[in-house]
């Protein structure tokens, strides 16, 4: 098993930042292009901790990877947590965490961390994930000044 953690600071409030990524709309926004994800396409109503959606992804929103299961396992209203454990295809453990911490009223760090493992391509699962996080990051960055206006 592998980690990636990366993290950026967004300039926006750590509330607002934490009601969008509770959001599959802000998922679909920021995974554009990279991955793609049919089975939450148009839904409007919040992630739920507990809830599992099954549902083929797709790299860079075209080529047909893997049946991808996404369990919300915990959702952490007090530590601005969320964590979903997920796995399909190739990879048989893709645990994400997503944190937010307030850094003073008007800013604060988004933080994505990633256990991964599948068996022999886990590196080059790993090298996909970093480029993935950091271009989703990048976006965040985007999403949150859009959130200040």
């Amino acid at each position: 098993m592998q980690v990636v953690e990366m993290s950026t600071v967004l300039e926006a409030t750590a509330d607002a930042v934490w009601a969008k990524v509770k959001t599959p709309s802000a998922f679909r926004k920021v995974t554009s292009g990279l991955l793609a994800m049919p089975a939450i396409v148009g839904r409007r109503d919040d992630w739920h901790e507990g809830e599992t959606v099954v549902g083929w992804v797709f790299l860079f929103g075209f080529l047909p990877f893997s049946r991808h299961h996404l369990h919300i396992a915990r959702i952490d209203e007090s530590t601005r947590v969320l964590s979903s454990r997920e796995f399909g295809g190739l990879i048989s453990v893709w645990n994400h965490e997503i944190e937010i911490v307030p850094i003073d009223s008007q800013t604060c760090r988004y933080r994505d961390r990633v256990e991964i493992d599948a068996g022999v391509v886990t590196t080059v699962v790993v090298l996909y994930a970093r480029f993935f996080y950091r271009m989703r990051q990048r976006r965040w960055r985007a999403l949150a000044r859009e959130i200040n206006k």
